[in-house]
């Protein structure tokens, strides 16, 4: 158990280390998306380790007959390990797909103030009065209303059209 535990000490201190590295490069402006991409490969290669050091603990403890207490312990410890990884490969797909729209739209990213998320700045056309450009006025609006991988809140976030609407 000992040699296990010597073991994951350092285990420990790389993941928080990837992750800190992680958290740097996605605060950078322009975030840099290969870095991105190394960087949570890093992490998975250092939570696989971990894991797997973790998991031998918990086998040991079972087999040491602890009591319920200590193993509990140690397992809540472990499960927050866990989670900060679930957490970390929703955010970095987030943050991909964001990119991959943003390339694909070719539209300058606005961060925003309260959260993270960033979205793409959309020039709006102004609506000239006339029945006949209507439709295409309306489509623009109408386009981010039904995107269903933009959560409700957020669409508020987009750029403003501005005066004459």
């Amino acid at each position: 158990m000992d040699a296990l535990k010597l073991r994951r000490t350092p285990l420990r201190t790389a993941f928080t280390k990837a992750v800190n590295h992680l958290q740097e490069i996605i605060e950078n402006d322009p975030v840099d998306m290969n870095a991105v991409e190394t960087a949570f490969e890093q992490l998975k290669v250092k939570s696989a380790k971990l894991k797997e050091v973790e998991d031998a603990v918990l086998e040991l403890m079972i087999e040491s007959n602890c009591t319920q207490e200590a193993y509990n312990i140690k397992f809540e410890a472990i499960e927050g390990y866990a989670e900060k990884m679930i957490a970390w490969q929703v955010r970095v797909k987030n943050i991909m797909k964001t990119d991959a729209l943003g390339q694909k739209d070719n539209h300058s990213l606005v961060t925003s103030s309260s959260s993270s998320l960033r979205l793409p700045k959309i020039q709006f056309q102004q609506f000239s009065g006339e029945l006949t450009d209507w439709l295409r006025f309306h489509n623009q609006f109408k386009r981010i209303h039904e995107d269903e991988s933009i959560d409700d809140g957020d669409k508020f976030q987009f750029q403003n059209p501005g005066p004459g609407i």
